[in-house]
């Protein structure tokens, strides 16, 4: 009987590895810096990052069900090809479900990141109970994906959900995606800090001078999130605005789909109530009033492990198989 299930899921900064029994617990998780990787050095990482799970837990294939990977771009799950991938170069129509099997002779089964991570918390997060969600993710980019009636919607060419990259101003920055005005643009990682890069210079915070030992370049998102917990005006600036950014693209989410709830997650998530704040006040004011009452916007339950235990999600259900 099959007894285990890796789950493996692809951040721009970390990809995590990880054993699960089929209740979705995690029994073994590893990471690694995801750095420049191009397709194939990255692809044997994780190939031999699987290898020494198998060999340290001391269990044979046999037991495992299949491998599930999230990575963070375009992806059709039913081949199991990426297209693209933003914010990691060197990914480009990439049969990554046929060279995985080939390595390392599993079944493995491909999904966009936050798709994956949606299923997690809809089977053992902040989603369950509900049908109709809304997820997205806040780090290095914004994924984001929708499940209606309990389903993961995936649109005619198998990509929807890319709320990152819904325009939110016709004259805004460029963004990785190659358009132009993006949520993304004002609010993934690295232009969310060189925009307070650039703001510090003409007109430096005591607080985060002092925590980055007066070297800009050394400023985290951590950083400011310790900083507004603090009492620093500065910061708690950066993360309304960001709030208010992620709010007005929400706002149209809300009145287009009607959600019951908004989940949010990744890394940029951790600043709290000075962003949630920030998103519910601006979806209250943005969006209609009867959807905009009835949804609920909350961090996601899961935290890092939400990309794996949904990845192992994924695997159960192309199999069919139920704990």
């Amino acid at each position: 009987m099959k007894k285990y299930i890796i789950g493996v899921d692809i951040g721009g900064t970390h990809t995590k590895v990880a054993l699960l029994d089929l209740s979705g617990h995690i029994l073994h998780k590893t990471d690694f810096l995801t750095k420049n990787y191009k397709s194939e050095r990255l692809i044997k990482a994780v190939f031999l990052a699987v290898e020494s799970i198998i060999e340290k837990k001391n269990i044979r294939k046999r037991d495992i069900l299949g491998l599930g990977i999230g990575l963070p771009g375009l992806v059709d799950f039913k081949k199991g090809l990426v297209f693209c991938l933003t914010n990691i170069p060197g990914w480009k129509n990439v049969a990554l479900k046929r060279i995985l099997e080939n390595k390392i002779g599993l079944p493995v089964f491909v999904d966009n990141d936050v798709k994956i991570m949606a299923m997690g918390e809809l089977r053992f997060g902040a989603g369950k109970g509900y049908k109709n969600i809304i997820c997205m993710t806040l780090g290095t980019g914004v994924g984001g994906a929708v499940i209606i009636d309990g389903n993961l919607y995936r649109g005619s060419s198998l990509v929807a959900g890319e709320i990152g990259h819904i325009p939110i101003n016709e004259a805004g920055p460029s963004c990785d995606c190659g358009s132009s005005g993006c949520l993304e643009a004002y609010v993934g990682r690295e232009y969310f800090l060189n925009n307070a890069r650039k703001r510090l210079r003409n007109a430096p915070s005591a607080a985060v001078m002092k925590m980055t030992k007066g070297d800009i370049s050394l400023l985290t998102p951590e950083i400011l999130r310790e900083a507004a917990v603090k009492g620093d005006r500065f910061s708690k600036e950066m993360w309304r605005e960001m709030g208010l950014h992620i709010g007005n693209a929400l706002a149209g989410v809300v009145n287009l789909l009607n959600p019951q709830i908004i989940i949010i997650g990744g890394g940029m998530a951790g600043a709290g109530e000075v962003l949630f704040g920030s998103i519910r006040k601006a979806v209250a004011k943005k969006s209609m009033r009867l959807p905009g009452r009835a949804v609920k916007i909350v961090r996601a339950r899961l935290g890092n492990d939400a990309g794996v235990i949904g990845a192992a999600e994924i695997v159960k259900d192309n199999i069919g198989v139920r704990p």
